[in-house]
């Protein structure tokens, strides 16, 4: 049995965010691991991380995000924004996550990064689409007010990119028409059956043949495998782990054109704008850690994102450090195998 509680934060604005909680391991020094869940798949898939949290000198705590159980629905007007891709939308999400992080500093107790910047603080990681929501509170000083950055900004260690498809990151697929795409699939002839189909595509097991070519003609494009994650789960997980209603609501409109030049701007904000990386949290490093057996879109986000930091280092530019990880396994590492997934955290960003 995993030990954990189920938490709701009151934040202002009327913002209220389920979360559940590993509480903290007695320890003067640990680390405090707040994560995100990405489309569809809300943070309850989670939760078995907990078991391994204190062994590892982490308190874990795993949202569910905007629209999903518990956590506060977006008005009509934000999803308006969202579907104009208004930077507003993505400023709220910013001041939100800033706010929790305030919370825990002021209420409770957490410890501040350590002077090697090996323990302590905060390590804040998305999951896949959530990755959109991490990156925002790196991506405009303009945002948060002087005193709520400087209240965070000492606890903020590092920021751990798990495993996000080329969607959140706003990147483009070259020759998308060419390869099968869930998103566009002749079958689904309704968002809430291509969320249907989404949930075994994104949880499959693919062989990519070559990797290591950093080009579409070496990943997998099957529609889904025999092994997947989804399937090894019981009814009633099925049931409390997916949320197609939400997704269709407040996430398949951020993959629309508009949300994702914003998304794209972000992205480079973030991790590539030299001035900003310099002065904006600057001791925050990256960790950007994916599974090799990962769908074609998440490891589309891994090849490019790897590509864009090499030569931008290679022009001596300054950007945001980043240390990339392929590890075994699928998009579910969190579930297959969370035991090793927090160690390789653990470790990854010890190591960045």
């Amino acid at each position: 049995m995993v030990n954990y509680t189920e938490k709701t934060v009151k934040l202002p604005d009327g913002i209220e965010l389920l979360y559940t909680d590993s509480g903290a391991p007695n320890s003067a020094s640990y680390t405090t691991l707040i994560i995100l869940h990405g489309s569809a798949f809300n943070g309850d898939g989670f939760v078995s991380l907990h078991e391994f949290a204190h062994q590892n000198d982490l308190r874990v705590i795993v949202w569910n995000r905007r629209d999903y159980r518990g956590s506060t629905k977006y008005t009509d007007a934000e999803l308006e924004d969202l579907a104009a891709g208004r930077k507003v939308f993505q400023d709220r999400l910013a001041m939100q996550l800033a706010w929790f992080l305030e919370h825990f500093v002021k209420h409770e107790n957490t410890p501040k990064v350590s002077l090697d910047r090996k323990s302590g603080g905060f390590i804040l990681m998305g999951w896949s689409f959530g990755n959109a929501t991490t990156l925002s509170l790196l991506a405009d000083s303009a945002v948060l007010p002087t005193e709520l950055y400087e209240c965070i900004e000492p606890y903020l260690r590092s920021l751990i990119l798990y495993d996000p498809p080329h969607l959140a990151l706003g990147y483009e697929l070259p020759g998308q028409e060419l390869v099968y795409d869930p998103f566009d699939d002749p079958d689904c002839l309704t968002p809430e059956a291509t969320y249907d189909n989404f949930k075994h595509w994104v949880s499959s097991y693919y062989q990519h043949p070559d990797i290591a070519s950093g080009k579409l003609s070496g990943m997998s494009f099957a529609k889904r495998t025999e092994k997947r994650t989804y399937t090894s789960w019981s009814e009633e997980q099925r049931a409390k782990y997916f949320d197609g209603e939400a997704a269709v609501r407040s996430e398949l409109p951020a993959y629309a054109p508009p949300m994702q030049a914003t998304l794209k701007g972000q992205t480079h904000e973030a991790l590539f704008n030299e001035s900003l990386v310099s002065s904006y949290f600057p001791n925050v490093k990256i960790f950007y850690i994916t599974g090799t057996e990962t769908p074609y879109y998440c490891m589309w986000g891994y090849m490019e994102s790897s590509r864009f930091y090499k030569e931008a280092v290679a022009r001596g530019e300054k950007v945001r450090t980043t240390k990339f990880k392929l590890v075994g396994g699928n998009h579910f590492l969190h579930y297959d195998m969370p035991e090793e997934f927090l160690r390789e955290v653990v470790q990854g960003c010890k190591e960045s």
